[in-house]
């Protein structure tokens, strides 16, 4: 018995190990068979667009789908490194037209999973006349936007646009009060932010002549100087041309101590900012074209009804008691006709609001100081892109400057490299009166050499804006693009420098404290630069110049007080609390 199973034993095994080889063989057969058939049906498609080479991008690989027609230079590019859950666009229904040549579309996960990021187009030669369409297993979003400068590997995130409305200390502050139109990626260009109240809007018109980027404006409007700056953006918007309508977003800070009679309904709007609807206006009746009262001291309080909607509570400082306010609902009000963004329509064959402007604006009637660093954090925490250029509204730049910015970071020189934070400063100008603005180096040379030109501010605070080898500067040989003409420090003797410089949201905010009144308003930010170590990075082709008109001393005893006083503020305070957010440096001087 012993004999006959040790017999069979080996047929067994024999049997079973033929059986796997045929199992074997017929899988990998099964295998090869598919395989065939997707490459057959990938020819059939299309996929002879397939040869070419990476992105070129650590970590992503090249990927192509069998059910994507791609046009020539059309890459399908799938980032291993993506959330999953990125999934969720699938409710998405339009499909990416008109994809010029050398294309990536970038895909999440993996190639089962056709979860929609971006379209991010690459600089071609030529272009094809035909329209070029990307037909995916699933939807691909649409986009028109420029393409984003991702080669530079700028880390950040495209920042929301929506409007809301926060408070901070006496201020009320509405973002995107009134949105650009035109959407931009946080890395694809050089927000310039600015500030004003309602006698400085007639400077974003030449700014946006010469500005290739989006601007971010926050405008003071106390009382009654919120019907002016509103008739002011209309023109703007409505009477310009269409850059400011589609560069330029608005934001208003409104003092809770004077706030404005007439108040547009405060809400939030949910989605994205290109499925905005137009804002919705609450009583505008009153909003005339005469002059407003700078007296009228009526206050304007958001509440909400019982069922919800909101509504305004009108409180005026008169004889009557509280208990006698008035709630009108925008339903209940009258409006005058408006535009689709909100804004009254306003008639473009008119004057400008501000070429016809009152004797005293209500921030003048009620000598309201200038919470200057409060706007210009409101201006910059609002831009669109990761690098601001943080001016003032009476300062025009150099052309061109966003375009030669990014190309000079796509040279990649060496000084770019330096571990330390950094800043890009632009010289400043003034020109006499009767002049134009300069829009080249070699331009405003001429001006300086023939004396219509001087340095900012040389009559009245030479040492706040000279700016480091200033005299090699005007002597080096013009040359084509931009570059970084010398590296400096804010020590001795520059230590009370007030450079304006492209920086980014990376940087320290202006004290909010301290207002354009009591001067030395940029010190303290200008103190925490120097503690940080960061390099001052003067350009060599970019500068600003200001609006015609040289600023000469006067005579200001009430600003002088107030500048004494803020001066203390700063010393026994503001510098205390410097030291201990910044630590200390012998070379930096507040």
């Amino acid at each position: 018995m012993a004999v006959m199973l040790s017999y069979f034993k080996p047929s067994v095994m024999f049997f079973h190990r033929r059986m796997l080889i045929r199992a074997s063989l017929f899988l990998n057969f099964c295998v090869l068979t598919y395989v065939a058939l997707q490459a057959a049906q990938n020819s059939g498609t299309g996929g002879g667009n397939g040869s070419g080479g990476g992105s070129g991008a650590g970590g992503i690989s090249t990927v192509y789908s069998d059910n994507v027609n791609l046009p020539s230079g059309v890459q399908i590019v799938y980032n291993s490194n993506s959330n999953n859950n990125n999934n969720n666009n699938a409710e998405t229904e339009t499909a990416v037209r008109d994809a010029p040549a050398s294309t990536n579309v970038l895909l999440s996960s993996s190639p089962s999973q056709f979860s929609t990021l971006e379209v991010e187009t690459e600089p071609s030669s030529t272009t094809s006349g035909d329209q070029q369409q990307l037909q995916a297993g699933s939807t691909l979003a649409e986009t028109t936007d420029a393409p984003r400068p991702s080669d530079l590997g700028i880390d950040c995130q495209d920042r929301e646009r929506h409007f809301s409305y926060s408070q901070r200390g006496s201020y009320w502050i509405l973002n995107h009060y009134v949105p650009a139109e035109k959407a931009y990626h946080c890395n694809e260009s050089i927000t310039y932010t600015t500030h004003g109240d309602i006698t400085f809007l007639d400077n974003i018109v030449p700014l946006t002549k010469r500005w290739d980027g989006p601007l971010s404006v926050a405008v003071y409007t106390p009382g009654s100087d919120y019907e002016a700056a509103i008739r002011s953006m209309a023109y703007l918007r409505q009477c310009t041309g269409p850059d400011i309508r589609q560069r330029v977003s608005f934001h208003l800070v409104l003092d809770e101590r004077h706030f404005p009679t007439i108040l547009r309904k405060l809400h939030s709007q949910q989605g994205p900012p290109t499925t905005r609807p137009p804002l919705l206006t609450v009583p505008m009746a009153g909003l005339s074209t005469a002059t407003p009262d700078v007296h009228d001291n009526k206050r304007v309080v958001m509440a909400r009804s019982s069922n919800g909607q909101a509504v305004l509570r009108v409180k005026r400082s008169d004889s009557r008691s509280s208990s006698q306010a008035k709630e009108t609902t925008a339903a209940e009000s009258n409006s005058v006709e408006v535009d689709t963004d909100g804004l009254p329509i306003v008639d473009c064959d008119q004057p400008a609001p501000w070429s016809t402007p009152p004797q005293k604006t209500f921030k003048q009637a009620m000598n309201l100081t200038y919470p200057v660093n409060l706007l210009r954090n409101v201006a910059r925490q609002n831009a669109p892109t990761h690098y601001i250029l943080a001016s003032d509204a009476e300062l025009y730049p150099s052309l061109d400057m966003v375009q030669l910015f990014f190309d000079m970071l796509r040279r990649n020189e060496s000084v770019l490299h330096l571990g330390r934070p950094k800043v890009f400063v632009l010289p400043i100008f003034e020109v006499y009166g009767n002049q134009t603005v300069p829009s080249s180096k070699t331009e405003l040379v001429g001006k300086l050499k023939a004396g219509l030109a001087v340095p900012f501010h040389q009559k009245v605070c030479s040492y706040c804006h000279s700016v480091p080898k200033s005299k090699e500067w005007l002597v080096a040989n013009v040359t084509d693009g931009l570059h970084v003409f010398h590296i400096a420090k804010r020590h001795k003797p520059y230590q009370r420098w007030e450079p304006i410089y492209i920086g980014t949201q990376d940087d320290p905010l202006y004290d909010e404290r301290l207002t354009w009144e009591g001067k030395s308003d940029k010190m303290t930010q200008g103190y925490a630069l120097c503690v940080l170590d960061y390099d001052f990075m003067i350009l060599d082709n970019a500068f600003l110049v200001h609006r015609p008109g040289v600023k000469v001393p006067r005579r200001e005893p009430l600003r002088d007080a107030m500048a004494k006083k803020q001066s203390a503020i700063i010393r026994s305070a503001i510098y205390r609390e410097l030291k201990v957010l910044y630590g200390q440096n012998s070379n930096c001087v507040l």
